[in-house]
């Protein structure tokens, strides 16, 4: 009998430790009420708010030549390269954005020792991308940080096999060093280094001057040999035709005479004043 009873009884009906349907006594002074409409609407409003915020939260964007990389709990869950929206759960989200094309930068300016022990400064330009959006992500810190660390440790290992003039003649050649050196350095972090150009080359400004006067003497006495060797060879033309076209005949010491005029008129820094003997 004790199961037909129980299967009389209410769902909602409260049981005791015994299984017996318990009693309500109303406390006085205390009336039990419903809850009102008011209520229940503020509640249906507030859920569908809350469902909305976390569907709003969820939702991100991808620009070209970009890829989102989305984690969940510490667990790649999408790589979404598609341009567009969106949605994945914003809880316990994490987010990073990958730039996949190519990205130049700057690097800051060097101040170097080359070759032959002279003080220079260098700075380059270096244009590079990400070919592995998973090792730009998670292999390091920060890729564009780690990158232009890199860039300016292989820029100062390259620049000092070479001396000043060379840096200004070789440029193709430290441009490929480099960039084998870099992209050995920045392999682990998916990035493939495209090339390299010097922006700035200069001596250090404590040097500068006293560099500058030795090119300007470099180039004069370069000048200087370009000039005499001009004045040799026309003094010896100059003899030569006296004797072949002139029909003259022209000792040793009248030669001697002559190239010395011609030398000394053409290699003068003034204008020349010509000097008659006259006789006595």
């Amino acid at each position: 009998m004790g199961s037909d009873l129980s299967c009389c009884r209410r769902k909602d009906e409260k049981l005791d430790e015994k299984g017996q349907p318990l009693v309500e006594v109303p406390v006085e002074g205390v009336a039990v009420e419903e809850v009102g409409d008011c209520t229940k609407v503020c509640e249906r409003v507030f859920l569908v708010c809350t469902l909305g915020l976390w569907g709003v939260f969820g939702l991100y964007t991808v620009s070209p030549k970009k890829t989102v990389v989305i984690q969940h709990n510490g667990k790649i869950t999408s790589v979404t390269t598609k341009t567009g929206l969106h949605w994945a759960p914003a809880l316990f989200r994490d987010e990073f954005t990958v730039y996949t094309g190519e990205a130049a930068f700057e690097t800051e300016v060097l101040k170097i020792v080359d070759k032959s022990g002279v003080p220079i400064i260098v700075s380059a330009i270096i244009v590079y991308k990400v070919v592995d959006v998973l090792k730009a992500a998670f292999e390091v810190n920060d890729y564009q940080k780690f990158v232009r660390a890199q860039s300016t440790a292989a820029l100062k290992i390259v620049v000092q096999k070479y001396t000043y003039e060379e840096l200004k003649v070789e440029g193709e050649q430290l441009s490929q060093e480099t960039v084998s050196a870099l992209q050995v350095r920045v392999e682990v972090a998916g990035v493939q280094v495209q090339s390299m150009t010097l922006n700035e080359l200069n001596y250090a400004p404590e040097i500068a001057g006293a560099m500058l006067k030795k090119q300007q003497a470099g180039a004069l006495l370069e000048a200087r040999e370009i000039i005499v060797d001009g004045a040799v060879g026309i003094a010896i033309e100059a003899v030569k035709k006296l004797e072949e076209q002139g029909g003259m005949t022209v000792s040793s010491e009248d030669k001697v005479k002559i190239m010395t005029n011609i030398i000394t008129v053409l290699t003068g820094e003034g204008s020349a004043t010509p000097v008659l003997p006259v006789g006595a």
